[in-house]
């Protein structure tokens, strides 16, 4: 019985991680409707926010504020790096690099993040290190350079910014998954995923006051605006949600191995709303990453 509910747990991690990879493209799409109407960060604020306030409502049954206060040291400082650097501070950098790459060239870019979290796994996790698994995450890397650069012999000058700001969300997001792990079982995920957006709509709102960002009433009258937040807003909920229950249950670099599904939903949006075409060398980059995800996949073991 208890190597089925430990197999049931695995199941409902990985099918939740499948969707909030199709989430996350529209996510992507998102980050684009509010581009007309708001600055980088403000967009991040403003639907973490948004979300934050539906999420209190959801889950209100499901939150004890003495119990929160009660959280410990450890995890208040892992969920304030989660909040901040794994949440707002990512989404910004993914935010700016939907806006200046292709859908499928962030997703492929994002791709990195479980090189990033076996890093960050191995440095405060004590993952043992794994031979070929690291061969294959430098693999990815390689294939993550050709998109980048657009060229199958990776060149730096010509890596484009979006997908340098996509690099950095990954660096940043890997953070997030990692931290996870790292938490003890003090909090529920009701109330972990409510003190995560909260931290990340917070910092986000602080970071944009100091970038001088603003904006006008109006914008809340342009229906491109509204349905992006509805989708940001919505999105946040739903990813940060899963994500915390799934990577509860799965190693982090399985799960985030797993989100790099987007690649494909993010190629069908990109065509089909955006008439984004991928060319003969990111092609072949998107194909040695998500072939060095397949074969990794095979090699970690399932927790």
């Amino acid at each position: 019985m208890d190597k089925i509910r430990r197999f049931d747990k695995y199941t409902v991690a990985v099918s939740l991680l499948v969707l909030v990879s199709a989430g996350y493209t529209l996510l992507q799409i998102s980050s684009r409707l509010l581009s007309t109407g708001f600055q980088d960060m403000t967009q991040v604020y403003m639907r973490v926010g948004l979300g934050t306030i539906i999420a209190i409502l959801l889950f209100r049954k499901k939150l004890s504020l003495k119990h929160i206060r009660a959280t410990p040291i450890r995890d208040r400082l892992i969920l304030l790096c989660m909040g901040t650097v794994g949440f707002s501070i990512g989404v910004y950098f993914i935010t700016v690099g939907v806006l200046n790459a292709k859908l499928v060239n962030t997703s492929v870019i994002f791709a990195s993040v479980p090189f990033f979290s076996y890093i960050y796994a191995f440095f405060f996790l004590k993952k043992p290190i794994d031979v070929k698994l690291v061969l294959l995450l430098c693999l990815s890397l390689v294939g993550i350079a050709i998109v980048g650069s657009k060229s199958i012999i990776p060149r730096l000058d010509t890596f484009g910014i979006g997908e340098f700001y996509t690099l950095l969300a990954a660096a940043t997001m890997a953070v997030f998954y990692v931290g996870r792990k790292m938490l003890s079982d003090h909090l529920n995920n009701s109330e972990i995923t409510i003190t995560v957006m909260i931290i990340a709509a917070v910092s986000g709102f602080i970071i944009a006051q100091l970038k001088g960002e603003t904006f006008q009433l109006s914008v809340f009258s342009d229906p491109l605006v509204i349905l992006g937040l509805a989708i940001g807003a919505g999105m946040n909920i739903v990813a940060n949600f899963a994500e915390t229950y799934a990577f509860k249950h799965l190693d982090a670099v399985i799960g985030s191995q797993i989100l790099l599904l987007e690649n494909i939903f993010s190629l069908i949006a990109g065509y089909f709303l955006y008439h984004e075409i991928i060319s003969l060398p990111e092609i072949i980059g998107a194909s040695i990453v998500i072939g060095s995800v397949i074969l990794a996949n095979r090699i970690l073991p399932k927790e």
